[in-house]
């Protein structure tokens, strides 16, 4: 090999797919199989003359070439056994320096020429690989560094900007805006120049990227090789190179089928290289070895079918292919595509690493460098059965996965900083940041595509993707964590802080309820009764206000952290055997209609409920949660409902203590003037109990003017407790009591739950 061969560059260890790895005992493979040739396999590279000399003469007159073509018709391994091969025998030698852009281009690229750069170039940029600064000064700090290596290199360079469609799916906008002022910059160095490989599919991208007249310049469409003349010297020359023959009748069936798969140079390669493979020590390349292994069109099977039952025998292994196909493939405008995968990610993952062994071995994976490996070619994608059908099962994850990354470095690299630090301490978001209704869909597609178990139920969240959220954010990139941190999260965490206004927890509230409040205990069940979220009561004893009977002994109970909602009511209200079933109201009065539903938001406290209401509401939920015997659903009684919000044995004249805070409670003082959503005064609640003082009234099961009396029926007033959005700081006292005719209704009246013994005779 000459000197000037010998600069030529290459990607790491390709394994198996490599031409010139073993085909069997101390004997060479001339055939890629779906991998690219490399510079080094430039012996067993025919056919293409015609096309490098199209390249060759392109950058006589140009400085860039921009290779347009479908999959599978060999760009990649045009440029790096055809044209850099051929460049390289040149007298002046060549550098020849590989690269794909994928998400960070600059830094791809900067590590390149950090392995294969001048050696007086490399202190700077390893210095840029490592800057820790914004990414925007990172860049332009790189930039300068790769253009100075670049300056430096002590002979003509080839670089390849390989799969450049990758800049465009992959890419932060900006930076690949960035990236289009380094290109600039690079075509002034006389001693490069420049090739891109790009699928057809983007074409359209890279005119906006490039511009109209560099890419009218540049632009050189390589299309399917359908020439028979070429065709046949890719399928006999390799061989021939070593000595080994074609039979003819194998090179007259393949023929017209090589043709007629216009330019699958990976399946024909595939095809070859097992045949090669199974050649016979005589007679070479044979008809029957293609007919036993199913022809062209099968080729990718045939593999994958030795693949298969390895898989088969080890069920560690079966799992382990979701877990790899999630890294290695995406979907970018519906086409499922290649991505590159860290081998840092395989070291605690024994199986995984297995698996990729196993298929390095049989070609279907390849190393794109040192530190990354990828799918030997998209081909597999659409060839392979297992793949296909998992890229059909998980399109729609895969798309939305894409998108929640791409957004999320949008975020966090727009320019937007002060987004960028303030997203995890607590406001609603920023210019970029997705809403919940984008962020819920991203978590659930993230958390399919993870192939963990289900997380286990969350006490204080319902909503799926909140659950998904809580067992994918410990592993997310930090990036990625920030940006789908979700949003009811954040408004949640706002209202725990002190300085949180009024009018700031009513539009809270109207959040959670526009994005369907994710909150236990707020809404439904999955199957459509009230979810109640049950907080525990020890036993006490309490001593009311006023009446002759003062003091009593409370049992041990369960009562619901909120108020009922709307939602929760509405489900009694709108089921058949609900407000219109007469079993829920003996000895009640039952009027024709309920009440007018004002301030109706689903997170909302139901109010214009009687006391009837309500206890036909308990009776109804009671009997649909099937309770016999022990506990029922049932309104508190006055002692009850005062020694959960006084604190128990500490008496407190506030839920939250002595003293007066306009801040913990929605009452006339802080000038919302009606109800707002359940649950906005965090910290305003009694040991996990909400809504104890404002925003509603609560009815008690008792009568007011004799306490003792929990029995149903009458017309005496019941007692009433915790004050409303209506009243002054004196009517919030946890002791403070109210009367009101049981079978009457008011927008300031509404009503919670236990779960306790009964006081009502069956």
């Amino acid at each position: 090999m000459n000197a000037s061969r010998k600069t030529l560059g290459g990607k790491a260890g390709t394994g198996h797919s490599e031409p010139g790895a073993p085909a069997g005992p101390g004997v060479v493979n001339p055939y890629p199989g779906l991998a690219a040739f490399r510079p080094a396999g430039q012996r067993f590279f025919f056919g293409r003359e015609r096309d490098i000399e199209r390249v060759l003469a392109r950058l006589a007159a140009s400085r860039l070439v921009s290779i347009v073509g479908s999959s599978g018709t060999g760009k990649s391994s045009l440029v790096a056994a055809g044209v850099a091969a051929r460049l390289a025998e040149r007298p002046s030698g060549l550098a020849y320096l590989p690269c794909e852009p994928q998400s960070s281009p600059f830094r791809q690229l900067g590590e390149v020429l950090l392995r294969s750069g001048p050696l007086a170039a490399r202190a700077d940029l390893r210095a840029a690989l490592f800057e820790q600064e914004p990414l925007a000064a990172c860049e332009e700090r790189l930039a300068t560094a790769i253009t100075t290596s670049l300056r430096q290199m002590s002979l003509p360079a080839l670089l390849l900007l390989d799969q450049f469609e990758e800049l465009f799916s992959c890419t932060p906008p900006a930076s690949a805006r960035r990236f289009r002022v380094l290109l600039d910059s690079l075509l002034g160095i006389d001693t490069l120049h420049i090739v891109l490989t790009l699928r057809s599919e983007f074409t359209a991208r890279l005119l906006e990227w490039l511009g109209e007249d560099l890419l009218r310049a540049s632009l050189l469409v390589l299309g399917p090789i359908t020439d028979e003349a070429a065709l046949r010297e890719i399928i006999t020359g390799p061989a021939a190179a070593l000595g080994v023959p074609v039979q003819p009748d194998l090179l007259a069936t393949l023929l017209p089928a090589a043709t007629a798969a216009r330019g699958a140079l990976p399946l024909i390669s595939l095809t070859l290289e097992r045949l090669y493979e199974q050649r016979h020590p005589e007679k070479g390349l044979t008809l029957e070895a293609y007919q036993r292994i199913g022809g062209l069109a099968s080729a990718v099977g045939s593999v994958a079918a030795d693949i298969e039952r390895l898989i088969a025998d080890d069920p560690e292994l079966d799992a382990a292919c979701s877990r790899l196909f999630t890294e290695l493939a995406t979907v970018i405008d519906q086409l499922p595509t290649r991505r590159i995968l860290d081998i840092a990610t395989l070291r605690s993952d024994q199986p995984l690493a297995r698996l990729v062994e196993l298929l390095r071995r049989q070609g279907f994976i390849v190393d794109n460098d040192e530190r990354h490996i990828e799918l030997a070619h998209e081909m597999l994608l659409s060839h392979w059965p297992r793949l296909r059908q998992w890229c059909a099962h998980h399109r729609d994850s895969l798309v939305l996965r894409r998108q929640a990354k791409q957004a999320a470095r949008d975020w966090r690299r727009g320019g937007e900083q002060g987004a960028w630090q303030q997203a995890a301490g607590g406001s609603e978001g920023s210019a970029g940041r997705w809403r919940w209704e984008q962020q819920r869909p991203a978590l659930l597609a993230l958390h399919e595509l993870a192939h963990r178990p289900p997380p286990p139920s969350d006490a204080d969240f319902s909503d799926a993707g909140i659950v998904a959220w809580r067992g994918l954010a410990a592993g997310m990139e930090s990036y990625l964590h920030s940006f789908l941190r979700p949003e009811p999260l954040i408004l949640i965490d706002e209202l725990a802080i002190d300085g949180t206004t009024h009018e700031r927890r009513e539009e809270i509230g109207l959040r959670l309820n526009q994005m369907g409040d994710p909150r236990r205990g707020v809404g439904l069940a999955a199957d459509g009764l009230p979810d109640i979220a049950w907080v525990d009561v020890a036993a006490g004893e309490v001593e009311i206000e006023g009446p002759a009977q003062r003091h009593f002994v409370v049992e041990p109970l369960r009562v619901a952290r909120y108020p009922v909602t709307w939602q929760q009511y509405g489900a009694f209200v709108t089921a058949s055997d609900g407000y219109r079933d007469r079993r829920w109201w003996r000895r009640l009065v039952q009027r024709k209609q309920p009440g007018e539903a004002r301030w109706a938001g689903n997170n909302y406290p139901a109010i214009n409920v009687c006391w009837a209401d309500a206890v036909a509401f308990c009776r109804w939920l009671s009997a649909r949660w099937g309770l016999v015997g022990g506990q029922v659903v049932r309104l508190p009684t006055e002692w009850e409902w005062q020694w959960i919000a006084q604190g128990g044995a500490s008496r407190r004249c506030y839920p939250w203590g002595d003293d007066w805070r306009p801040a913990l409670a929605n009452s006339h003082e802080s000038g919302v003037g009606r109800t707002v959503a359940v649950g906005m005064y965090p910290l305003g609640a009694a040991a996990g109990v909400y809504d104890l003082a404002g925003n509603v009234w609560e009815w008690c099961l008792n009568e007011y003017h004799v306490p003792g009396n929990v029995q149903v029926g009458g017309n005496e007033p019941r007692a009433l407790r915790g004050g409303s959005w209506l009243d002054f700081p004196g009517d919030l006292r946890c002791g403070r009591r109210e009367a009101f005719p049981p079978d009457e209704r008011d927008g300031d009246i509404g009503f919670r739950i236990v779960l306790a013994q009964p006081f009502e005779a069956a």
